[in-house]
């Protein structure tokens, strides 16, 4: 009795101590989670290049593993870091001429007027109210978030950004990571899935059904961004909206969240160009947007998928959004992520235990 006694403290004082190495270990390495995480995207949506150039070379993971990652780096890695380099180099003039807009003109009117209404309610109130109530105003909030978001821009403007030496070091990671991921990757998801106490059968299809899962999820919501930034590209410009490519290009990062990216970039610039006074325009790009953009969505996204991974467009949003909320930035990759393993996981069980 006191053996088995011995055993299991042993056991849970062993299992206490790895815990705690494991959690000292992700918080070490918290610095490196951005990185890792979208190289370990880009090679699992990647993976079949790899296959390919792996068998063309003879099996010489490591000479594969290099031109694997010469290849996403010229194909991948520099256009995204040109087309972030155009969006951020123009950022200060977005804002800039967003902010002019609405300090004068119907923009400015409108929050003029809107401010007036809210201030004969709140006065209504005011016996309700705290001090100071009096001095709220919504078109001076508005343009002081835009100023901050300004200064925001301009600390990442590009003659700052290519300066930064935190720009070159996460590029740095990136590809590192990428190369060791695609040489190694198969020996370190294999040591993982070796602490999971299921069978190799299990194991087998829990990890193709976690990599189609992710490649299908990631490549309909890019594709879709993709496809939906072309089009407002093209509303934009018959709508006669100034800077209609720049805007396309903002649009990719903004469609990526499912449901509401669409929306976010044609209402608010439908309501802008209709209070100028173009009616017409912003009715067109209104109803442009809503039957064409917004449709472009449920059309894409189910044929990358189908057959693939079925998840509702809402709760990819919800992934994003609470992904970021969670751990920042890098809840653009953790959220999906989480999703395409909790439906793998899912699939895997009913399939074979139910």
């Amino acid at each position: 009795m006191n053996d088995n006694i011995r055993d299991l403290a042993a056991k849970i004082s062993f299992l206490v101590v790895l815990v705690i190495l494991v959690i000292a270990f992700l918080f070490m390495m918290r610095p490196f989670l951005f990185p890792a995480l979208f190289a370990s995207l880009i090679v699992i949506i990647c993976n079949p290049l790899y296959r390919i150039l792996e068998r063309w070379m003879g099996k010489r993971r490591y000479a594969a593993s290099s031109l694997a990652t010469l290849v996403i780096f010229l194909c991948v890695l520099v256009p995204i870091g040109v087309f972030v380099w155009i969006i951020v180099s123009n950022a200060t003039g977005l804002v800039a001429y967003i902010s002019n807009e609405l300090q004068t003109g119907h923009a400015a009117e409108l929050l003029d007027k809107a401010n007036g209404w809210l201030g004969e309610k709140l006065e209504q109130l005011s016996s309700f109210l705290p001090e100071g109530y009096k001095d709220f105003d919504i078109r001076g909030a508005v343009v002081g978030g835009l100023q901050s978001v300004s200064r925001i821009a301009y600390q990442y403007s590009s003659h700052v950004v290519t300066a930064t030496a935190g720009v070159l070091s996460f590029l740095a990671l990136l590809i590192v990571f990428i190369f060791i991921l695609f040489a190694e990757g198969s020996r370190v998801a294999a040591m993982a899935l070796s602490l999971v106490p299921l069978s190799e059968k299990h194991k087998e299809i829990l990890t193709h059904e976690v990599q189609v899962a992710i490649s299908a999820i990631f490549l309909g919501m890019i594709i879709t961004a993709l496809a939906q930034a072309f089009l407002l590209g093209i509303g934009y410009w018959i709508a006669g909206v100034s800077n209609p490519a720049l805007w396309a290009l903002v649009a990719v990062l903004i469609t990526l969240i499912p449901v509401i990216g669409g929306p976010l970039m044609y209402i608010p610039t439908s309501i802008s160009l209709m209070l100028g006074g173009r009616w017409g325009a912003g009715l067109f790009l209104l109803l442009y947007g809503i039957f064409l953009v917004s449709m472009v969505d449920n059309v894409i996204k189910p044929l990358v998928m189908r057959g693939k991974v079925n998840v509702h467009p809402v709760l990819l949003a919800l992934s994003l959004i609470g992904g970021g909320l969670w751990v920042g930035p890098a809840g653009i990759i953790v959220g999906p992520l989480l999703v395409a393993l909790l439906l793998s996981m899912l699939r895997t069980y009913q399939r074979e235990f139910t």
